[in-house]
C-alpha cells in the first residue's frame, strides 16, 4: 500500500514496517502467546512509538492492518501462482481451478459461510455454462451432419444406394 493511500493524520499506518509487525504481533503472537487488549496497546504505543492514539483510532488502525496484510498475502500468492506457472507449463484453466480451491479455502478461514456458499453456487453455475455450451455445440454437429446428409438425400444424380453410401460415410465421419 502507497503512503498515498494513507491519510496524514494517521500516525499508526505510516509508522515503519518492523513497528507495524511488533504491533500485529501484539494482537496476533505466535503460537502460544497471548494477546494483548486494545487498552494495553493503547498505553504501550506513547512508549514505544512516541505517538498517542484513542481507543477508536487503534480499532480502525488494527482493521486496516488486517487489511494490508491479506492484500500482501494475495499479492504474494498470485506471484507465486504466476512463477509456478511459467516453470511448470500450468494452463490458464488449471491457474483458474487452483484459484478457486485457494478463495474458497480463505472463504473457510474467515469463519464466512455465506461467502462461501455464494461461491460454491458460482462455481455450479459455471458448471452449468460449461455443459449448456458443450450440448450446443454437439447439437450443431449433428445439425451439420444432418445438413450434409439432406442434401446427399435430396441429389437426385444418385441411385439409393449411392445415397445410402454416402450418408452412412457422413455420419461415421461426424
Amino acid at each position: 500500500m502507497s503512503d498515498r493511500e494513507i491519510r496524514s493524520d494517521a500516525v499508526l499506518k505510516r509508522l515503519p514496517e518492523q513497528a507495524l509487525e511488533d504491533l500485529w504481533r501484539m494482537r496476533n503472537p505466535e503460537e502460544g502467546g497471548e494477546p494483548m487488549t486494545l487498552e494495553a496497546i493503547c498505553v504501550e504505543i506513547p512508549r514505544l512509538y512516541g505517538v498517542s492514539c484513542s481507543m477508536g483510532a487503534l480499532s480502525n488502525f488494527y482493521k486496516w492492518l488486517r487489511f494490508k496484510r491479506r492484500m500482501e498475502s494475495g499479492k504474494a500468492l498470485a506471484e507465486q501462482v504466476a512463477r509456478e506457472m511459467q516453470t511448470s507449463g500450468m494452463t490458464v484453466e488449471q491457474a483458474h481451478e487452483s484459484a478457486q480451491y485457494v478463495f474458497a479455502q480463505r472463504t473457510l478461514d474467515t469463519d464466512d459461510p455465506k461467502l462461501f456458499i455464494q461461491l460454491m453456487k458460482l462455481k455450479l453455475q459455471e458448471d452449468k455454462i460449461k455443459n449448456d455450451s458443450r450440448r450446443i455445440e454437439i447439437l450443431e454437429r449433428k445439425a451439420a451432419l444432418a445438413d450434409k446428409a439432406k442434401g446427399v438425400s435430396d441429389d437426385e444424380a444418385l441411385t439409393d444406394e449411392e445415397k445410402a453410401q454416402r450418408i452412412k460415410q457422413i455420419f461415421r465421419m461426424g
